[in-house]
């Protein structure tokens, strides 16, 4: 009997070798990536979204180089802020999708092949694992 047709891979892959994991490894590698974005990351989430959103004065209308500066300032501002804040989603998200894919295979045999296809599964539902626990980034007061 064969591999399913979805661990096959596309195509374009065919001459690559399988990729092994172990999953033990897998298994603790979730709980240090979970335990960093608690420990090490939240904590510190907070103060930087609030400096992110600190507005600065508007310079007079007359100081067109300082104007455009700042309206720069401020998008650069924004996207920080939003890297800052998604990161740590992404970041339980993969911890997640590693934990899922462990407790899957956990206890099957050394050579038991995860299905591609169940990989994705556990990587694509990680936008919906952030944790519940973690403050929510303030949001930003309105561009002027």
């Amino acid at each position: 009997m064969g591999l399913p047709a979805d661990d096959y891979g596309p195509s374009w892959l065919g001459g690559y070798a399988q990729i092994e994991a172990d999953i033990a490894r897998m298994e603790e590698f979730a709980e240090k990536l979970r335990a960093e974005v608690v420990d090490n990351y939240a904590p510190h989430l907070t103060h930087v979204t609030d400096d992110m959103a600190v507005d600065l004065p508007a310079p007079p209308e007359t100081f067109d180089e300082l104007s455009s500066f700042l309206q720069t300032h401020r998008t650069s501002q924004l996207n920080t802020s939003d890297l800052v804040y998604f990161y740590q989603e992404a970041t339980w998200g993969l911890a997640t999708a590693a934990a899922e894919v462990s407790a899957l295979y956990g206890a099957a045999d050394a050579f038991a092949a995860a299905k591609a296809s169940e990989v994705e599964s556990a990587l694509d539902h990680t936008a919906a694992a952030a944790p519940p626990t973690l403050p929510a980034a303030p949001p930003l007061p309105p561009e002027d």
